[in-house]
């Protein structure tokens, strides 16, 4: 759940260079979908801090071959009670197809995440912003995902397996790089009907039984909490049967240099 901070906004402010649209560069000749705009990397200071730059490049990708999907957590450590966090989705694929791109780089997962469009030195603001802004969905690595949260975010990510079937984790993936490739730039963010958790719930209510969608309302039409902030999210894939057997993985944020 991305929410923009105000500080320092100009209208000629430049988009951030950590972010940028995804393309569809149509299929390959062997069937893959080749998109462009993933980001595969961020930019280091000699002391491994990130600048605002991300590297981005093509990439190919096998649906067929999505091996498991996850619901990734981003709770914000340094607000009062980690909130509200955000979300977003990690794709594996089997060790024989890997997200790979045309300089012949590789990676395991391909991450999708739907996110404010920031403008340059913008960050998360949790009282939010009063000036509409357009989300972007940021197609990413799993490597990249990381290094976005734990090092350039110092947030802490929490993995948790979703409980899908084949077909239906070979649909989601579609779904969501059809969104992202999509123009966003009218679609404004809320953060309640159009932010991180909705988009997501929304993809995956559009793969999964209709006794499986979660409800992101309850019977008085209020905002269902556990669908809206993000933190709580993985309390509602586990009410719709949505969560795999286990706990979740942790990968815990990377230190400051020298701290």
């Amino acid at each position: 759940m991305n929410i923009l901070s105000s500080k320092q906004q100009t209208p000629q402010q430049p988009w951030s260079a950590l972010q940028k649209a995804a393309t569809d560069l149509g299929k390959s000749e062997d069937g893959l979908w080749h998109v462009d705009g993933v980001r595969w990397d961020i930019e280091n200071n000699a002391d491994g801090t990130t600048l605002e730059q991300g590297v981005f490049r093509d990439a190919y990708i096998n649906p067929d071959k999505v091996s498991d999907v996850f619901l990734c957590i981003k709770p914000f450590t340094d607000k009062p009670g980690s909130l509200p966090g955000h979300a977003l989705l990690k794709f594996a694929f089997a060790p024989d197809a890997p997200v790979r791109d045309s300089l012949g780089n590789q990676d395991s997962a391909l991450a999708v995440s739907v996110e404010v469009h920031f403008k340059q030195g913008q960050d998360y603001d949790p009282v939010g912003s009063q000036e509409p802004q357009p989300i972007l969905y940021q197609l990413g690595t799993w490597t990249d995902a990381i290094e976005k949260a734990t090092v350039h975010d110092r947030y802490p990510l929490r993995v948790y397996k979703l409980k899908l079937d084949q077909n239906q984790k070979v649909a989601l993936l579609k779904e969501r790089l059809q969104a992202s490739v999509q123009d966003h730039s009218q679609d404004m963010y809320h953060p309640v009907t159009n932010s991180c958790l909705s988009t997501l719930i929304d993809g995956v209510n559009k793969v999964v039984p209709s006794h499986q969608q979660i409800q992101r309302t309850d019977a008085n039409g209020d905002p269902e909490p556990q669908a809206t902030i993000p933190l709580w999210s993985p309390n509602a894939f586990k009410r719709y049967n949505l969560l795999a057997p286990g706990n979740p993985e942790f990968i815990p944020a990377k230190p400051k240099p020298n701290s």
